[in-house]
């Protein structure tokens, strides 16, 4: 044995049959096969699930045993490459760390003394495509990623059948060797998105990328904020849209999931259904939703403003009502808003861990029976589950899971500084927001960019479905969308 494991997950040595067999001898999924050739001795090495061993035996292991002509080594080997075995892909393997990067990755390698070719003979389909489980729509294709990188592509590839979208594969993850996949439209992506991302992945050094947080993290980089700096996305057609307009988009091997950066807020705002509707019905769906947002965002905090510091600024009619439901309720405003808050997202967790059926029969019986029986009870007031039941249902409307959650973290953040200095006190935290929204950034594209540009086209674009013209920010060699 004469090879080395390098500081980054490599392999350094000579490929031979004592360093594989060394490396990889004591699992017990590895197969290792010994055929005579003539005179000469051949290994065959295949990781068993990985590989196919009815294609080994019919499209590698019989060609070679029907190759009668003799010769040298060299000989056997040169046939064998460009005659004998009749494999789609065959690719010479020049050191140890190609062959076991090969094996790994649905290859079966045939030894020729100190040269090695492997030969793919990966596994049929472990899940086949299936529609979309959380990114829903009435209309639009019904296929989703699944967890191999290979069958992404291929989906890809049948939303875009042109010959200009190209995949940078690189592997990440010392231990896990991950395959990850860099998805663009050469003529159309900034060539400098894609050098950026080339280089961060290259900067990556992890044991392993096998989690959604990893990608998320380690690519656009570790900060301290809850919003968002990638977008994530199960569908395939939104994925391809992403990159027509002028996106990069990133696969990971074992994640049923694309990633498209760079993003911004309004980028966040818009919904796979947006494109299966016309321009008035997305229109007002998506002003719609940016409402929803607002109101998510500041409704308990107002409330709490209102009740507890400037009461004499709700109409009187409301006042009084609000005035004679809290006579009862022994707890402040703001400890009403924090628990219905709080209990809303134990909810929410709750129904997600749970099986979907269990969890559905959860929120009914959370939503109705406890809230309501909290109401009798006169622990909270009505108008207190009122507002929060809006907030809620509000921050369903708002596409994305994990700006959702970012928009849920602030919405309790909020409450608490209009508890302490009521309207001035909300006023304070928006700015605060604000700051904050202003100094991220998205792979170098500010994260309020949209917003920030005030015209006729940014605003049609980001608030509204006009989707003539690509955005300026992603400085797209195509600017032009649509004739």
């Amino acid at each position: 044995m004469d090879f080395v494991r390098q500081a980054d997950g490599s392999y350094v040595g000579t490929i031979c049959d004592e360093n594989l067999s060394a490396i990889f001898g004591a699992s017990g999924d590895f197969n290792r096969r010994v055929l005579r050739v003539g005179v000469h001795t051949l290994y065959i090495y295949a990781i068993d699930g990985l590989t196919s061993g009815g294609d080994i035996s019919e499209f590698v292991v019989k060609p070679l045993m029907q190759d009668t002509l003799g010769g040298s080594m060299d000989e056997i080997y040169d046939r064998a490459l460009h005659r004998t075995v009749y494999n789609s892909v065959a690719k010479p393997c020049k050191d140890l760390d190609t062959v076991i990067s090969m094996l790994l990755n649905g290859f079966s390698v045939v030894l020729f003394g100190k040269k090695a070719i492997a030969f793919e003979d990966k596994t049929g389909e472990k899940r086949s495509p299936s529609a979309p489980e959380v990114e829903n729509t009435v209309k639009g294709p019904k296929d989703a990623f699944t967890e191999t990188s290979r069958t992404n592509t291929s989906l890809l590839r049948r939303h875009l059948r042109s010959p200009a979208l190209h995949f940078y594969e690189t592997t990440v993850g010392r231990r896990s060797r991950t395959n990850v996949s860099v998805a663009y439209l050469d003529g159309l992506t900034d060539p400098n998105l894609v050098e950026r991302m080339k280089l961060r992945l290259s900067e990556i050094d992890i044991d392993g990328m096998i989690t959604p947080s990893s990608v998320e993290e380690y690519v656009t980089g570790s900060r301290p904020t809850a919003f968002p700096l990638i977008q994530y996305t199960e569908r395939t057609d939104r994925f391809a849209q992403g990159l027509l307009d002028g996106r990069i988009g990133l696969l990971v091997d074992g994640l049923p999931l694309g990633y498209l950066l760079p993003v911004d807020l309004g980028y966040l705002m818009t919904s796979a259904e947006d494109r299966g509707t016309n321009f008035l019905s997305a229109s007002v769906l998506r002003v719609l939703r940016y409402l929803a947002l607002l109101l998510s965002l500041t409704l308990p905090a107002l409330f709490v403003a209102m009740v507890a510091f400037h009461p004499a600024m709700l109409p009187t009619a409301l006042l009084e009502s609000v005035i004679e439901a809290k006579k009862s309720v022994p707890f402040p405003t703001i400890f009403e808003i924090l628990g219905l808050l709080v209990a809303f997202e134990l909810l929410q967790e709750a129904s997600v861990s749970l099986p979907k059926s269990i969890g559905q029969s959860l929120s009914i019986i959370g939503g109705l029976v406890v809230g309501s029986a909290a109401v009798e009870a006169k622990i909270i007031s009505p108008a207190a589950l009122i507002v929060v039941a809006v907030a809620g249902i509000c921050g369903f409307a708002i596409p994305g899971r994990g700006f959702a959650d970012a928009i849920r973290l602030w919405r309790i953040v909020l409450a608490v500084l209009a508890s302490f200095a009521g309207l001035y006190g909300l006023t304070m935290g928006i700015l605060c927001l604000l700051v904050h929204l202003a100094g991220l950034n998205s792979f170098g594209e500010p994260y309020l960019a949209p917003f920030a540009r005030v015209s006729v086209r940014s605003i049609l674009r980001t608030r509204l479905k006009y989707d003539k013209f690509r955005d300026p920010a992603l400085h797209p060699q195509d600017l032009q969308n649509q004739e």
